[in-house]
């Protein structure tokens, strides 16, 4: 496990924080119907905005001590929900990657039916 964390570690000071993102999640890619662009990605952006606006009280019990270890959503992720909405269902990319990253850790876009 330190080797793989050490790996990370070394890749995420190397390549720029967009690249990195995409190497982190790249064991994943392909392997879920879950993110981005494919067919279960429309439900977990709507479980993000609702749980973002504080409507899935399971979630929030399930999920609430890592997501205050993470910490709350960034400014810009929570001023314009609809925006938020629209870019993740639309670019996620333009979010930036600062906002990608607070959601790459987050499990606020899990799929609705999923809990630890």
């Amino acid at each position: 496990m330190k080797q793989r964390i050490d790996m990370f570690r070394h890749f995420e000071m190397l390549l720029p924080p967009d690249d990195f993102l995409l190497f982190a999640g790249a064991p994943r890619i392909g392997t879920h119907d879950d993110h981005y662009g494919m067919p279960k990605w429309p439900a977990c952006v709507e479980a993000a905005m609702r749980r973002l606006r504080g409507e899935d009280e399971e979630f929030l019990h399930e999920w609430g001590d890592l997501m205050t270890r993470i910490g709350p959503a960034p400014t810009p992720v929570t001023a314009d929900l609809e925006k938020t909405r629209k870019l993740l269902l639309e670019a996620p990319w333009e979010l930036g990657a600062d906002n990608l990253g607070w959601f790459a850790w987050n499990p606020i876009l899990e799929p609705p039916s999923t809990t630890p």
